[in-house]
């Protein structure tokens, strides 16, 4: 299997350097894995101004050469709510090679959804301004898979150690899956709730179900590491999961195309 979702010293909540991750991703039997540091444009944000891409990409190289033949390092990148700033994305993912491109909704109305602040008006306020900002996510940004469907899950059981039911927003995530599908996006299995005492990843079952019942065929798997024993985390327990809601592969992207389907 393929890790799409790691974070390296290149993201700023992150301090692991590549070649430890590559390491780890090695030792424990993945096929490869995508670095996706964080790509920031929100003034507020601290990830905003901190990835250097001429060191990245000279520091992924030399890994990409060193493990070449043993291990698939591919270059990816995380970018921050990018239907809010459809101009620098576009620049930034035209001067250098990316194999791999997620989006994420990290903030929603100017709030930062990991932080206390974005449940000071209750959690279904939270959960309804999360998945409107999602939507338009879904419709109008530039990417090529959607980064952990519903973060608000996540980030509500970190603050409130509360979460309430997606079936409450089935509108929504609809609209948003359709979107998603009929753009030729897709959706990841990120694992890292499952290490912070969710039962399910983000998505969980139901969302996969609906997903494939749509028409949905698109699905990685991410751990959203961000330290070395954390990559490929829970992969097994996805596996049984994508299985259970339908799929019968994973895609395989290289230079922002898919190139092959790896079965599970």
């Amino acid at each position: 299997m393929i890790d799409y979702h790691v974070h390296s010293h290149h993201s700023c909540d992150a301090y692991s350097t590549m070649a430890s991750i590559a390491e780890a991703a090695h030792r424990t039997g993945l096929q490869g894995f995508a670095f996706t540091d964080h790509l920031e444009w929100i003034p507020e944000d601290e990830a905003t101004g901190f990835l250097n891409f001429e060191a990245y990409f000279a520091e992924l190289r030399a890994l990409q050469a060193q493990w070449n033949g043993t291990l698939e390092v591919l270059a990816g990148i995380e970018i921050g709510n990018p239907h809010l700033f459809s101009e620098q994305v576009r620049t930034a993912l035209s001067a250098w090679p990316w194999d791999y491109v997620l989006g994420s909704t990290h903030w929603a109305d100017n709030i930062p959804g990991w932080l206390p602040v974005a449940f000071d008006d209750g959690i279904e306020v939270a959960y309804e301004r999360y998945f409107r900002e999602l939507l338009i996510l879904a419709r109008e940004g530039e990417f090529d898979v959607m980064a952990h469907f519903d973060l608000v899950r996540r980030d509500s059981w970190a603050q409130l150690q509360q979460t309430l039911p997606i079936e409450d927003y089935a509108g929504v995530v609809d609209a948003v899956l359709e979107s998603v599908i009929a753009r030729g996006k897709g959706l990841e299995i990120n694992t890292s709730p499952l290490s912070r005492g969710l039962a399910e990843p983000c998505p969980g079952l139901n969302v996969l179900r609906r997903y494939r019942a749509l028409g949905g065929e698109i699905l990685v798997f991410g751990s959203d590491a961000h330290k070395p024993e954390r990559v490929g985390q829970h992969f097994e327990q996805a596996r049984l999961l994508a299985k259970e809601a339908g799929f019968s592969h994973l895609a395989h992207y290289r230079e922002r195309q898919i190139v092959g389907w790896e079965p599970l």
